[in-house]
């Protein structure tokens, strides 16, 4: 089937932001004497945030409240790791102008909140279709939902749409939803679980090769 829908991830592959989450998560977790676990830190990517400090508090019995970390992770965040400081990954924007040239309508579907995916939008001026995020449907990543209603909203069936992502939990959602997924990887961050993915790529410029080679 002729794939006509492309829908990005944002955080770790639009947005440079994942290294910045991950030291401001080491730092808490060493402030909060939780071992830094890799293999379980790579659960977490592409989820909520309430998701992972739920786990942690229930598995380290840590005396705080979701919301108080929540808090604290917000605050942190907006110290050493504003989107507009992040910067975009390279090739990102060259990326999306292939696929307008191919074709494709552009989504984005990511686990952070409207107000956040509408700040990137606009302070990078990104030319996408449309976006969803997590807070929009039930259950967020690894669940379906949210790249099904990136699909119908820019008017695509799940089967014309490529999803790029970085996380497992992203990859696992875009294939219950009957997606082809491109696996972005950065040798800096956790190691994922690729099975879900169709193709693994290091750079936007090879996603446009894939792209080429239609």
């Amino acid at each position: 089937m002729k794939k006509t829908g492309l829908i990005f991830d944002m955080d770790g592959v639009i947005l440079d932001s994942e290294i910045q989450y991950f030291k401001v998560h080491q730092q808490m977790f060493n402030t909060l004497s939780i071992p830094l676990d890799l293999t379980q830190y790579a659960t977490f990517m592409g989820k909520t945030g309430d998701e992972m400090w739920e786990e942690l508090i229930t598995q380290h019995a840590l005396p705080h409240s979701t919301e108080a970390l929540l808090a604290l992770e917000h605050e942190l965040f907006q110290q050493h790791a504003k989107p507009e400081t992040c910067g975009l990954k390279d090739g990102v924007k060259e990326l999306m102008e292939l696929a307008r040239t191919e074709g494709y309508r552009i989504a984005i579907a990511s686990s952070s909140s409207l107000e956040k995916i509408k700040r990137v939008i606009t302070h990078y001026e990104l030319m996408v279709d449309a976006y969803t995020s997590g807070f929009e449907v039930p259950r967020s990543k690894p669940d379906p939902a949210i790249f099904r209603l990136a699909a119908e909203r820019i008017n695509q069936s799940p089967e014309a749409c490529i999803v790029i992502e970085d996380a497992a939990n992203g990859m696992i959602g875009a294939k219950k939803a009957g997606m082809e997924v491109i696996a972005l990887l950065d040798d800096r961050m956790p190691a994922q679980v690729l099975h879900h993915a169709d193709h693994a790529v290091s750079s936007h410029a090879a996603i446009g090769e894939i792209l080429r080679n239609r």
